[in-house]
């Protein structure tokens, strides 16, 4: 399906970049002398062309469920296991793929090469049937920095309405990572009120700091983002410390915790010396036994449940689930490979972390669990088949000399495409986003109008 760039109908393209339909050849004044630019932007249509089929083809692999037969608990975490994407971008890509199929008129587009995968990520966040033509319209004559801008600016005049709160309350959420350098890295998305309560508990530690740097004639030696992160700092100290566990690993002999060597979170980030003699004051000391290649030592237990240090040591092993392609931390049960009620004992070597859904896939699945010589957990589906913790490569030969296009032309089935097939028609000027935003709160029925 072919679309054209100059849509016509209620919504007027001049109305926000009065430009030719078509970029003329001298639009960037270095188009006929930049071969390796314009094979940059050749191979990034290409590529975006080919997005469109990898998305069809994800859509497919969701809907017939060939995930679930596999033993993953959704399709984003299999295409995360199966391709290397991070969690977030695969269920993006799979949000995107449903979406495409009732928007027929930016599908065509970006399966020409005529829209980046950027712009489209954005665009099904806002895009109707109804819609969609006046939006591709946007696209085309605007940057991915306009078309964000106009998908927030809608999404936010929507907040107010019941399903649109029904659907942000469905967004929220807070993920805490440990960086490469051992700090902690916050991103969340909290609902209005909590948000508000948050900022207040942090300025009022805020401000306390501040006050005794002042007094102390210091508060120029801390950025104001430095101080709010000392405030949380302190604000959960003020709270939290006095039921704090602190997970201690050692290579030490066993009971010698007085003055620890090494002291790291459960996450694993380690923690400076001082600040370990400081928490310890007041925080209950859990120790970890390592051996010499840093394996945790068997603290054993014959009883059938897990205690909490049996727990922690676990925790420390594995981390989180151990099913291949689940990190899950949230929750995890302590499964028995071998079953209790077969003799199995409750001692490190018998136990692995597995989340809910894997425990059932586990118990009541039929796949199978064993730990071979290194203490690794391996996986066998109901057909005995073992499940590798990545996907096996198989063996390539030789490649050939690629083509100009890398072969993607042939793979898409995408010819005609160049170095200025997704070029913007946009040409600097201040596209009008009022007018825009009142255009769409009519087409899509906004009763507050």
């Amino acid at each position: 399906m072919h679309v054209d760039s100059t849509v016509s109908g209620p919504y007027d393209p001049q109305a926000l970049a009065p430009v030719s339909p078509v970029a003329p050849a001298s639009a960037s004044p270095v188009s006929d002398d930049d071969p390796l630019g314009d094979e940059i932007a050749e191979l990034s249509a290409h590529i975006d062309a080919a997005i469109y089929r990898l998305l069809t083809l994800i859509l497919r692999y969701d809907e017939e469920g060939r995930w679930h037969q596999q033993g993953f608990r959704s399709c984003a975490h299999w295409l995360s296991w199966r391709t290397g994407l991070s969690l977030g971008p695969a269920r993006e890509r799979i949000r995107v793929a449903r979406c495409l199929p009732s928007l027929p008129h930016i599908s065509a587009a970006l399966a020409k090469g005529k829209l980046s995968y950027s712009k489209v990520r954005a665009m099904t966040r806002m895009a109707t049937a109804e819609n969609e033509e006046q939006l591709l319209t946007f696209a085309t004559h605007g940057t991915t920095a306009h078309v964000e801008r106009l998908v927030r600016e809608r999404r936010r005049m929507l907040a107010g309405d019941d399903s649109a709160a029904a659907e942000r309350a469905a967004r929220r959420g807070l993920s805490v990572y440990v960086t490469d350098d051992g700090d902690y890295e916050i991103r969340g998305r909290l609902a209005p009120e909590v948000g508000a309560l948050l900022l207040k508990a942090l300025e009022a530690t805020e401000d306390k700091l501040y006050k005794e740097q002042r007094a102390a004639g210091t508060e120029h030696e801390t950025t104001a983002a430095g101080r709010r992160a000392d405030a949380f700092g302190l604000w959960l100290e003020e709270r939290v410390q006095p039921k704090v566990q602190l997970v201690v690993h050692s290579v030490d002999t066993p009971g010698s915790f007085d003055t620890p060597g090494l002291v790291v979170t459960e996450e694993g980030a380690g923690v400076p010396a001082e600040t370990c003699l400081r928490l310890c004051s007041d925080a209950e000391v859990v120790p970890v036994t390592r051996g010499a290649d840093g394996s945790v030592l068997d603290v054993g237990r014959r009883r059938r449940t897990v205690d909490w240090r049996l727990r922690k040591a676990l925790e420390a092993r594995d981390g989180g689930c151990r099913f291949p392609g689940c990190d899950s931390r949230l929750r995890t049960h302590a499964h028995h490979i071998r079953h209790w009620a077969q003799g199995g004992e409750t001692a490190l070597d018998n136990l692995v972390l597995l989340c809910p859904f894997h425990h059932r896939t586990v118990h009541e699945g039929g796949w199978n669990v064993e730990m071979d010589e290194r203490g690794v957990p391996r996986f066998f589906n109901p057909l005995g088949v073992p499940m590798p913790v990545v996907p096996e490569a198989p063996e390539i030969g030789g490649l050939p000399v690629p083509d100009p296009d890398y072969g993607l032309a042939r793979w898409h089935g995408q010819d005609g495409i160049g170095p200025w097939t997704a070029t913007t028609l946009w040409q600097g000027e201040t596209p009008d986003l009022n007018w825009a935003l009142d255009w769409f709160a009519r087409k899509d029925g906004d009763s507050r109008l």
